[in-house]
């Protein structure tokens, strides 16, 4: 056998590039999945590791730089296959694989699992013979409600259940409990391209829920098999994998960070010592699934003369929900709406704060902001679910609190606001436990690892 030589993308030390696919991109959205992806990409750079974006749209092909990378957006009919008369293998590849060609990526790295970034554009790089890696930064691979909470009850395992699954996803959709129980004893019909959805697609799309979990099921399998590894951003995450027997050299576990603009603060004691009230921020989508609601439902329990101020930092597309909010904010002056914070803004809206609230109503993979209020030694109010309650510790550096009943919530405002040396006593235990650097490490560890199992593989054959 001939050792590898200096072109051998498995060689300790060769320069590798990779290209991160996501299903949105800067400076169109700018959430967590966006801001992992440009972070990472900037830190690998120090691991001879060279990156493109690749990120769909629902314009044209476009291609730019973003905070120094390359950056190309491609259309959501990218993965379709070209009409061409000839049967030609070249011919016939699509432009989203064309795409990924031209990068001349030695591994491709997927970050989002929907219709413009997931199992299809998986399938057509696994054909190209590019090895995969898949981050899980949402739980909708496998969640059909996409919460991670059963029947919006309690934490679910994870297990895709075909019949759970339906029952679950039916009381979300407002069907009553009797009739989403019925719905799932029914036959795993799939009867959405049918008569039946010609006459009416809610019904249609209802009598297909066990099918549809079915086919998620599939899909997450199918995520296993075409990747070499599956990057869990929680333990929880990972737990929820196995539950569904992927198996487990097929995971890797794998924390979020605070961005490197975040390095240079220094965690602080409580500021405002002086000042008559405590700000409670709130930064996150306006969507009932992200919580803010709770906050303004606490709030309401509490004496209107409670020095307490909220600060609510976020935009949503429920109408409903933002119209509840701003009817809330109206009647009550210590609530106010902040609108869009864009995240080069975000450092100073947490620095502004002095305990920051995250009382999501799903399962977060992170969030990253609980590690960037980490990084400013801000105390954290959080739901007890998911990744929160992975990197909040209760009475230590703040509060874990249930997702779904106001009062505890109000209690642990009621004690923000009223003692000051207990606020200071969490901050001073909030540290940063994690860097964009220890993520660019594990990252830069996995692919070299995956190449130079690819390459023994390949000199065995």
């Amino acid at each position: 056998m001939m050792p590898p030589d200096a072109t051998d993308p498995g060689k300790p030390g060769r320069r590798l590039r990779v290209v991160h696919c996501v299903g949105f991109y800067f400076p169109d959205s700018t959430g967590g999945t966006e801001v992992y992806v440009r972070d990472l990409v900037t830190a690998l750079s120090a691991h001879a590791i060279d990156s493109t974006i690749i990120a769909a749209t629902d314009g044209s092909y476009n291609r730019y730089t973003w905070n120094g990378v390359e950056v190309v957006r491609y259309p959501i009919d990218a993965t379709e296959i070209p009409k061409v008369r000839d049967r030609s293998v070249r011919k016939r590849r699509t432009m989203f694989q064309e795409l990924v060609e031209s990068a001349s990526p030695d591994l491709f790295h997927l970050h989002s699992w929907t219709s413009g970034a997931g199992l299809r554009h998986l399938r057509q790089v696994a054909r190209m013979d590019i090895p995969s890696v898949v981050t899980m930064h949402v739980p909708s691979p496998i969640c059909m409600r996409g919460t991670m909470l059963l029947n919006d009850e309690k934490p679910c395992d994870g297990l895709i259940d075909d019949r759970r699954c339906a029952q679950c996803w039916a009381l979300d959709r407002g069907l009553p409990a009797p009739a989403a129980y019925l719905l799932s004893r029914l036959p795993r019909w799939d009867v959405s391209d049918s008569v039946v959805s010609r006459i009416s697609q809610r019904a249609a799309t209802m009598l297909s829920a066990r099918a549809a979990a079915a086919t998620k099921a599939r899909q997450l399998r199918s995520m296993a098999t075409l990747s070499e590894r599956i990057v869990a951003p929680s333990e929880w995450v990972r737990a929820a994998l196995a539950e569904n027997a992927i198996p487990p050299e097929k995971m890797v576990v794998s924390g979020q960070s605070a961005s490197a603009e975040f390095s240079d603060r220094k965690p602080r004691p409580l500021e405002g010592a002086n000042r008559r009230e405590i700000v409670i921020g709130f930064l996150g989508r306006l969507e009932r699934y992200k919580g803010a609601d709770m906050l303004v439902r606490a709030l309401e329990l509490l004496p209107p003369d409670l020095p307490v101020h909220l600060r609510i930092a976020g935009v949503g597309q429920d109408a409903r929900f933002a119209r509840r909010m701003e009817r809330a904010a109206a009647k009550d002056p210590r609530i106010r709406l902040m609108g869009l914070v864009r995240h080069e803004e975000v450092p100073q809206f947490l620095a502004d704060i002095d305990v920051l609230a995250v009382p999501s109503r799903y399962m977060e993979t992170g969030p990253i902001v609980v590690q960037e209020a980490r990084a400013l030694g801000i105390p954290v109010m959080g739901a007890e679910l998911g990744g929160i309650s992975e990197r909040v510790h209760h009475g230590v550096d703040g509060w874990l609190l249930p997702f779904d009943d106001p009062r505890p919530w109000a209690e642990a405002i009621r004690v923000a606001a009223t003692d000051r040396a207990e606020v200071a006593r969490l901050s001073g235990n909030m540290r940063r436990t994690r860097s964009i650097d220890d993520v660019a490490d594990d990252m830069a560890r996995l692919y070299r690892e995956i190449m130079a199992d690819r390459s023994a593989a390949s000199r065995g054959g």
